[in-house]
């Protein structure tokens, strides 16, 4: 009994995140105006979100992340912002979750020598 209730509950919560997910549609599917498609910038992603009930809709674009020295952000993803490294040292903040610590695993994220924090600002602090 107690597995059927689990089931249906589960079958609930999915049917309740595909609804919210559906409410993206790729712009490449709803238009084909170039101005629309054109608005993100630098490869990233475009959507179409429709809001219930309004006469409204956005576009949200999903800026791609790159493993270079800078990434993009913004409404359009057309604001390059360059990554700045620091080695911390006598860092009070672990970087492992409670989980990683309780089985002693990825140890290495909180050695000084090996962890960088990455500053969005042009100047770290």
């Amino acid at each position: 009994m107690l597995r059927k209730i689990l089931f249906f509950l589960s079958c609930v919560m999915l049917s309740q995140l595909s609804c919210a997910y559906s409410s993206y549609k790729e712009c490449l599917y709803v238009t084909n105006d170039e101005d629309i498609l054109s608005y993100c910038k630098n490869e990233s992603d475009c959507y179409f979100k429709n809001v219930d009930g309004s006469d409204y809709s956005t576009i949200i674009c999903v800026c791609k992340k790159y493993m270079d020295d800078y990434f993009f952000a913004g409404p359009d993803c057309s604001i390059q912002i360059s990554y700045h490294y620091q080695t911390m040292k006598n860092n009070e903040v672990m970087n492992t979750s409670w989980i990683e610590d309780l089985f002693n695993i990825n140890s290495w994220k909180n050695e000084e020598n090996r962890v960088g924090k990455i500053c969005i600002n042009p100047r770290c602090r």
